[in-house]
């Protein structure tokens, strides 16, 4: 009985993520100044409130590792029951890794910021922006193939490799409507927060769906 509370504990930091995407939309809000269309999110990191960004990357990463913890104890043998908790840990890693390093502030935020040299923590985050995703897809094709074996979870599978190409992509398009170069951009601030929507809220939907799961086997009946 211990051991599965603690299970569903773990569990339960799969909204990590989700919180992270609802504080990035509500701190895009309130920020004087900042056009959550035309800047990325993690821009927001910066000025008197960066704080807020900051511990938002810290709290959901460490959020997303229990998440990993729950699913490594709550999945049984089988299809990605070790690469899956895997690849999710690594995802929660990435986003520790994009508080600990600050990106870098960019052209009109914080407001009269014009260009800026690169410094290093502000090159260790964006470059560390595409292996996160990466992880996040890997740890859904892992799951979206579990879960095809699993009777009745078809339309479970089907939910999470529509999510892992839909936040790929939509992540891509943002990458290529920013300029490296200028620091500047069109509409890749809108697209960026589009993809964390689709591919953050994700882990919160899997969290539900294992926690019923085990609700329902307590309780001696199917989902």
């Amino acid at each position: 009985m211990e051991r599965d509370r603690t299970t569903r504990a773990l569990l339960a930091g799969g909204f990590g993520p989700a919180l992270f995407a609802a504080v990035l939309l509500i701190e895009s809000m309130l920020r004087p100044d900042y056009d959550a269309l035309h800047h990325f999110g993690s821009e927001l990191a910066n000025g008197d409130r960066g704080w807020v960004m900051i511990t938002n990357f810290a709290v959901s990463g460490a959020l997303t590792l229990c998440f990993a913890a729950g699913l490594r104890r709550a999945l049984p043998p089988g299809r990605g029951a070790v690469a899956g908790p895997a690849l999710v840990a690594l995802f929660g890693l990435g986003l520790i890794v994009a508080g600990v390093f600050v990106a870098d502030p960019k052209p009109g935020y914080p407001p009269g910021t014009g260009s800026v040299e690169p410094t290093a923590a502000g090159v260790a985050h964006d470059g560390n922006l595409i292996p996160t995703w990466i992880s996040m897809t890997a740890a859904m094709g892992v799951i979206a193939y579990r879960l095809a074996a699993e009777p009745g979870r078809r339309p479970w599978m089907w939910y999470t490799v529509v999510t892992a190409v839909a936040s790929l992509t939509t992540l891509m398009i943002a990458v290529q409507l920013y300029d490296d170069v200028s620091g500047t951009g069109t509409y890749h601030g809108l697209w960026q927060r589009i993809s964390i929507t689709i591919g953050f809220t994700w882990f919160g939907a899997l969290a539900t769906l294992l926690l019923r799961s085990r609700r329902s086997e307590a309780l001696g009946t199917k989902e």
